[in-house]
């Protein structure tokens, strides 16, 4: 077999290959590099936003203990304590605003007004 001069005809096999080997190792890195930073990214946004955010480190632990008032028919404020002979099982981590108002009114026969505050959020509702 006679030689080939440098630089005359196709590239080598070896050298084709090493070239596609390379573009897919940086595509892989590429790829790793950007899921890294997905995982780091989404839960420092909802680090950074305020309690409780979905995804967030403080998903659960950020809602808060809740705070009850009925006021009856005679324009007295009642704090309620009791959570748990109203709604089973008391859990601070649940949101409590959507429901516990109208059930507060259908335990306290002479509420007149709720208002349930948690985590500086407030509802207030008219019984009747």
């Amino acid at each position: 077999m006679q030689a080939r001069p440098e630089g005359a005809g196709a590239p080598d096999a070896p050298d084709v290959l090493g070239a596609r080997r390379d573009r897919g190792s940086l595509a892989g890195t590429a790829a790793v590099l950007v899921v890294i930073a997905l995982q780091i990214a989404i839960p420092l946004v909802a680090l950074l936003q305020p309690p409780p955010q979905k995804f967030g480190f403080q998903m659960y632990s950020g809602l808060g203990a809740v705070t009850a008032t009925v006021i009856d028919v005679d324009g007295r404020e009642h704090t309620v304590t009791e959570f748990d002979q109203l709604m089973g099982k008391y859990r601070p981590d649940i949101d409590w605003l959507p429901l516990l108002p109208e059930a507060l009114c259908e335990s306290f026969i002479d509420a007149v007004d709720v208002r349930v505050e948690q985590s500086g959020r407030v509802r207030s509702i008219e019984c009747g």
